[in-house]
């Protein structure tokens, strides 16, 4: 087919002369500037082609119809365009421009139409359930329902459904918020997702075509006038998942958004999680660094001098500068990451700060100060919604991640992992002993390189991921490790605005696991488990009821 330039004409009485009014004055009429509009702005063409109709309403005598693209051919009939589309043989999207442009220089007006045609079969991620995070392959043409918020159609439990509808309105256009892969090269970054998303009103679909590179990417859908409307998660990877057992639950084989759990390798992070927040986070990019230790007697007294004990501090300090860098990755995204400085709003009812936290998925809500009672507010969602009988402010218990019961169907609008999956509930990690002594440690975990190895349950290998701490620094890469649990603590309970996590750590003299499984050991731990942290997530599959 060839490219068409059609010019057509249409007789419209249009009123150009002045008239006299019934007091005498001389009444001119309103500047008169061209105008054009279709019917439709957008449609997509299934890769067989088809046929579509628009309609075009002007007030100009004179207008045309410009497209480049050589796959479509157009006929005119009255005031009304049908567009007849050719297969697509190709694998990929293809995208034509089709302009109605009305009057002549220096008065034209244009209105676009965006024609979208499929190329292989998309592959559609939200045909068992919608989800925050879908997984998907290299080079593939996917689709997922851009109607609904998360799982949003079953999820009961967080404020926020109190008020707000699990629908999507409004939307308009997709667009790639940001992409990054693991090395750290930002050549290799822009490769996530190979093509710009469509957004079809007609089916409520985001259609879009990965790369050749595996990675992470957010893709969003926005109104008219450019507000973020809802994102999701793609986590593009080309090996299967596998599973395992522990405490009545199936595990995931990796971190979500990790595309191995090889010890020694960086892409085994997977993304970092305020807790309740649905948005990843990029960990850091550095490689993994062997931190030295200090050497002890069987008594626990240092047998370094202290020219030895500064040496080693010096270098354990140089290598927390190397392997701690805040992420600023986006590839071909529209947005810039904020990590620092980014403190909260103040939110005294529900839904607290989630609407802020969805229209600014890059921002990293750091904890802010109470000066009223001069404590941490840990908990990037709310600045206090409840007071006990001594008036001093608790922080709510919002449910944001669900009830968190072991055998329920808990997992909410907001649970960040893919259909099927869900952060891992309460209880996931095991029972902590009464008397909460290190033989939890040697009968339920090892140390390796760079992590541990759950021996006493799925016996596999949790890395040292790091975690943003209140302050929105990154930091403990190589160190520490910090794993959610769907279980917060709030509404009264000690350690105000918290959750439930596991935190593992390496001490000078032994190998200590602390997993803040309880208010009370989340109250004696400072500020770990924070909902304001950034930690990582390990899926589990739904439990059903």
């Amino acid at each position: 087919m060839k490219r068409l330039f059609i010019n057509i004409y249409i007789v419209l009485l249009v009123a150009t002369l002045g008239c006299t009014s019934q007091t005498g004055q001389v009444v001119y009429p309103e500047p008169d500037f061209a105008n054009v509009e279709l019917s439709s702005s957008s449609a997509l063409v299934e890769r067989e082609g088809g046929v579509k109709e628009i309609f075009v309403s002007t007030n100009r005598e004179q207008w045309s119809v410009e497209c480049v693209a050589d796959w479509v051919d157009i006929s005119i009939d009255g005031n009304s365009l049908t567009i007849y589309v050719d297969e697509n043989t190709t694998d990929a999207l293809r995208l034509a421009v089709i302009d109605v442009v009305a009057g002549s220089e220096p008065d034209t007006c244009k209105a676009r139409f965006k024609l979208t045609q499929l190329g292989d079969n998309a592959l559609d991620l939200s045909a068992t359930a919608t989800a925050n995070c879908y997984i998907c392959p290299t080079l593939t043409t996917i689709k997922f329902r851009a109607d609904v918020k998360g799982n949003g159609l079953k999820d009961g439990r967080s404020r926020y459904m109190a008020i707000y509808d699990s629908k999507i309105k409004d939307a308009s256009y997709a667009d790639v918020v940001w992409e990054a892969t693991y090395d750290g090269d930002k050549s290799r970054s822009v490769r996530i997702i190979d093509s710009t998303p469509i957004y079809s009103a007609e089916d409520g679909y985001i259609y879009l075509r990965t790369g050749d590179i595996e990675g992470n990417a957010l893709v969003a859908v926005y109104d008219g006038i450019g507000k973020l409307l809802w994102s999701w998660h793609l986590w593009v990877s080309d090996s299967k998942i596998e599973h395992s057992t522990a405490n009545g639950l199936e595990w995931m084989d990796r971190n979500l958004g990790a595309l191995t759990n090889q010890m020694d390798d960086v892409s085994n992070r997977g993304m970092l999680y305020q807790w309740g927040r649905k948005e990843p986070f990029l960990p850091s990019p550095a490689e993994y660094v062997a931190m030295p230790t200090h050497s002890y007697d069987e008594n626990y007294n240092l047998t370094e001098s202290e020219e030895e004990y500064a040496a080693i501090q010096a270098e354990i300090m140089a290598n927390r500068v190397k392997v701690n860098i805040n992420n600023t990755q986006t590839g071909d995204g529209e947005y810039e990451w904020q990590y620092v400085g980014y403190s909260a709003p103040v939110a005294l009812n529900a839904p607290g700060n989630i609407e802020y936290a969805l229209e600014h998925p890059t921002t990293l809500l750091a904890c802010r100060t109470d000066i009223a009672i001069g404590e941490y507010v840990f908990d990037w969602y709310m600045q206090q919604d409840l007071v006990n009988t001594s008036g001093v402010m608790m922080q709510s218990d919002s449910a944001l991640w669900g009830e968190a019961v072991l055998g329920t169907d808990y997992k909410t609008i907001f649970d960040p992992c893919p259909p099927g999956y869900c952060v891992p509930p309460q209880g996931a990690f095991g029972k902590v002993p009464a008397e909460y002594a290190c033989s939890y440690v040697s009968d339920q975990w090892t140390k390796e390189a760079y992590g541990w190895r759950w021996i006493g349950g799925n016996g596999d290998f949790f890395p040292s991921v790091g975690n943003f701490d209140v302050s929105g620094l990154i930091g403990e890469t190589s160190e520490k490790m910090l794993y959610w649990t769907a279980e917060s603590f709030g509404n009264g309970a000690a350690g105000y605005g918290k959750a439930a996590t596991l935190f593992v750590a390496f001490n000078d003299i032994y190998y200590g696991i602390y997993p803040l499984l309880d208010p009370t050991i989340a109250e004696s731990w400072y500020s770990y488990g924070a909902r304001a942290y950034g930690a990582s997530v390990r899926c589990v599959r739904e439990q059903k009821k």
